[in-house]
């Protein structure tokens, strides 16, 4: 094997890389203004080396949503050997109070490579946060004010 050869076939072998699928299950939840919800799923290693998950992307961002990535970041694996598969927690998305109704659209991507310094992406996910407006709760003192009230009128009526 000449050497330009082996220069070319080192290059293409650090050039390869293990490929992923990533599934959220559901990709849509919804929430009301003020709730967080935590979008599960499973990322599978496909390829035929291992593969290590060295960081992630979430775009876009909207206004009023927050998207905390410490569930997998903290939790996840470090790597998955070829063949290997993780479930569990990805991703919480919080609304704010002032968040409007309505659907929110984003993708979450997972970057990492054949060792750990490639930021390639690997897998992608697309999710979608449904926010609507919060079901008001009874004030308790308007409750009891309006109970001693009608009590106090069929007591009259007796």
């Amino acid at each position: 094997m000449s050497y330009y050869a082996l220069v070319i076939a080192v290059a293409f072998m650090g050039a390869t890389h293990a490929d992923a699928v990533l599934t959220f299950t559901p990709s849509t939840l919804s929430t009301a203004s003020g709730g967080t919800v935590e979008f599960d799923g499973t990322l599978t290693n496909t390829g035929a080396y291992d593969l290590y998950l060295n960081g992630d992307t979430i775009s876009p961002l909207f206004p009023g949503l927050t998207v905390d990535d410490s569930p997998f970041i903290f939790f996840g694996p470090m790597y998955l050997a070829a063949g290997d598969s993780f479930t569990g927690a990805f991703i919480d998305v919080t609304a704010d109070a002032a968040t409007p109704s309505g659907s929110y659209n984003g993708t979450y991507t997972i970057q990492g490579g054949t060792d750990s310094n490639t930021f390639d992406d690997i897998a992608t996910a697309d999710f979608t946060l449904d926010v609507g407006s919060p079901v008001p709760e009874p004030n308790p003192i308007l409750l009891l004010v309006t109970g001693l009230t009608m009590l106090m009128l069929i007591n009259r009526r007796i």
